[in-house]
């Protein structure tokens, strides 16, 4: 108990106190946050699932390619076109699902509805609109650690948890032999 007290008190001086520098302070509305990749084809949004195809390893199969491309702030809003670049080939798997030939692989994309205004916990993205600016900067900072100095950290923003679905996990029966 007096570990997690200790660092719900590191984490709110480093929130209060802080990581600021006086002027150089950003605050949040002149911070532009980079959106999931995600690209535009036959006017539907693709989101990036973060996974390898694990399908056909044919890389000359392809149903057209990124031809244009917009910062990693915005939304694609024309057909083959990205958030994250140009020229690479894509082909339609499924309903919903489109796979991106990028860094030698086949690279899962899903459609969604939503405003791609989401930023990266770990291995998951988050709606951005559900958390908090303290959250948000938080996160920043948290996003910016090496992934073995992120596994260390002990305490996570109540609604970054909330948002992400990590508190939504129910403890299971015991059962006995």
């Amino acid at each position: 108990m007096k570990k997690l007290c200790l660092c719900i008190l590191l984490w709110a001086a480093l929130m209060l106190g802080g990581c600021s520098t006086g002027d150089n302070q950003v605050t949040q509305e002149e911070t532009q946050w980079d959106k999931i990749p995600m690209v535009m084809v036959d006017g539907n949004l693709y989101y990036d699932t973060g996974k390898e195809s694990t399908g056909t390893e044919d890389n000359e199969t392809a149903d057209g390619e990124i031809t244009s491309t917009v910062d990693g702030s915005e939304t694609p809003t024309e057909n083959d076109q990205s958030n994250f670049g140009e020229g690479f080939a894509y082909r339609r798997i499924a309903d919903g699902t489109l796979e991106i030939f990028m860094n030698e692989k086949w690279i899962v994309f899903e459609h969604r509805t939503g405003t791609g205004s989401q930023v990266r916990f770990g291995d998951r993205w988050v709606d951005r609109d559900g958390l908090s600016e303290e959250t948000l900067d938080w996160l920043a900072w948290f996003n910016s650690l090496s992934e073995e100095e992120q596994l260390s950290v002990s305490a996570v923003p109540p609604d970054l948890l909330e948002e992400s679905g990590i508190s939504g996990t129910e403890d299971a029966e015991a059962t006995s032999n």
